[in-house]
């Protein structure tokens, strides 16, 4: 209720039109209408998307079980890989495979460190033992503040390098600043003498640097592969991949922590509940690595300022595994 008010501020530029578009013609309309339904493949990725997305809503809402839920993903995850790769021009097919696969692979251990870093002595007497406040509003802050940062820098630095290098470097440099968790979450830093208020806001302030490093030349390349006259449609099922990924990534990585045993409720000695969460943490920083070896095959080798996509092509779907199938 307290967003509500923030959120209808939108509808002043919007109804004001400031961002001065200019309404189409019947005609014009028409045409775009006639376009998109000759792309009966993009359309059928429409509603299969869709229907993935009830899937998933309708299996997270009637069973607990984080097995099924992270199986379900897995099956939705693959039947999208599979229809885009087959139905899309292979360019655009093979950029929407790596970031799929990469950003699934990022096991999400969200739900445990949080409990891991706000546990209080009583709770984890081995822990950092952070107040919510300095959890949630304080690297956050700094997190945000720094994420620009990370754009300032790309753009002064980064964008006029070639996708695969960024692409590599960045996820290089981010999963070497991973380890920074395994190192808190086995305790070492306070072996070593360094403090985890410190340790964490360092670690943080690096990596949201570098992941604004990794996230750009992929908003860069999608945007890129957006044939004209449907790029709204296109950019809508290729980003819709992307968070299909991030809800592989959540639903897997609560499966690795049940597996593992690492499942802390806030409850008091829950220390044994943390024994093993670093080994979540290996995972979900060397699973991703596991894509880099794909680049050369998935991700052109072009420049981000360089066009991959003539404005005269227009069909998203051209060339595509199914359309060359059908030709034979």
């Amino acid at each position: 209720m307290i967003a509500l008010l923030p959120v209808t501020f939108i509808v002043i530029p919007v109804a004001r039109n400031f961002l001065e578009e200019t309404p189409k013609t019947p005609n014009e309309v028409a045409t775009t209408r006639k376009h998109l339904a000759e792309q009966k493949e993009a359309c059928f990725l429409c509603c299969l998307m869709f229907l993935g997305t009830v899937a998933l809503t309708f299996i997270g809402i009637v069973y607990e079980s984080v097995a099924v839920n992270a199986v379900a993903s897995l099956a939705v995850a693959v039947v999208m890989l599979v229809a885009f790769s087959v139905l899309l021009k292979p360019i655009i097919a093979k950029v929407n495979a790596f970031f799929l696969l990469q950003t699934s692979l990022g096991f999400s251990i969200a739900g445990a460190s949080f409990y891991f870093y706000t546990d209080a002595p009583e709770q984890y007497p081995e822990g950092p033992h952070f107040s919510q406040e300095f959890y949630t509003s304080i690297l956050g802050t700094a997190g945000s503040i720094c994420s620009l940062l990370g754009i300032c820098t790309y753009q002064r630095y980064a964008s006029q390098w070639t996708y695969r290098g960024l692409l590599f470097v960045s996820n290089v440099a981010l999963s070497l600043l991973s380890v920074s968790d395994i190192i808190l979450f086995t305790r070492l830093n306070v072996h070593f003498g360094l403090p985890d208020h410190a340790f964490v806001l360092g670690a943080s302030v690096l990596t949201s640097v570098i992941a604004q490093w990794m996230w750009m030349p992929g908003i860069v390349i999608l945007s890129q592969l957006c044939p004209k006259g449907m790029e709204a449609t296109m950019y809508a099922l290729l980003a819709g991949c992307h968070n299909l990924g991030n809800t592989v990534a959540s639903s897997c990585g609560a499966w690795v922590l049940e597996l593992l045993h690492c499942q802390p409720t806030g409850a008091i000695g829950e220390s044994k509940q943390f024994e093993h969460l670093w080994v979540g943490s290996v995972l979900s920083t060397v699973l991703p690595m596991v894509t880099l070896i794909l680049l050369p095959w998935l991700i052109p080798n072009a420049r981000q300022t360089d066009k991959l996509l003539e404005d005269c092509e227009r069909d998203a779907t051209s060339g595509s595994l199914w359309k060359r199938w059908v030709a034979r």
